[in-house]
């Protein structure tokens, strides 16, 4: 049910604001360049925020060791918003890349920008919910349309792909 949904918005960005299947932007500089500009943001991010604070976690902690059963609650959430970044980088990157040449640059890059807001609200949230169940973290606010954001990007580069070799 959720691939079927992904598509429908893959076909929708595909038909709405894709190029003529089978085309390139006539400067794709500017076409990627947008895209690159967040996806270099959302890097920027990642180190300052999500790594580097946990260097300074596991210094205020004076915990530099994941394997012990006594890892303070603070580090332990940054350490699964950190890792849940990297889990989600890749598909960040391929999908924000497939999607700005194939089929919008501006477009895509206006949906990284908000995928990057909510993942930067989404780490925020997660390191600072120290002491809340897991259900008051609500996490999921932000990862979900995070899910919708890049695998819409991604079955519109599949969609606006059959759109070319079709002849539609």
């Amino acid at each position: 049910m959720v691939l079927a949904i992904y598509m429908v918005l893959g076909a929708v960005l595909s038909v709405l604001f894709g190029r003529k299947p089978g085309t390139f932007a006539a400067d794709m500089f500017a076409e990627v360049g947008y895209p690159a500009a967040v996806l270099c943001c959302f890097f920027l991010w990642y180190s300052v925020f999500d790594v580097m604070t946990i260097g300074a976690i596991r210094a205020s902690t004076k915990c530099f060791d994941n394997k012990q059963d006594d890892v303070p609650e603070p580090l332990r959430l940054a350490l699964r918003a950190q890792g849940n970044q990297v889990e989600q980088m890749t598909n960040f990157v391929a999908s924000t890349f497939l999607f700005s040449v194939f089929v919008n640059g501006k477009v895509g890059a206006i949906i990284a920008a908000a995928w990057v807001s909510l993942r930067a609200k989404y780490a925020d949230t997660y390191r600072s919910s120290v002491g809340l169940s897991w259900e008051a973290k609500a996490l999921s606010k932000f990862t979900i349309p995070c899910y919708f954001m890049l695998n819409a990007m991604a079955a519109a580069t599949v969609v606006h792909m059959l759109r070319f070799t079709l002849g539609l």
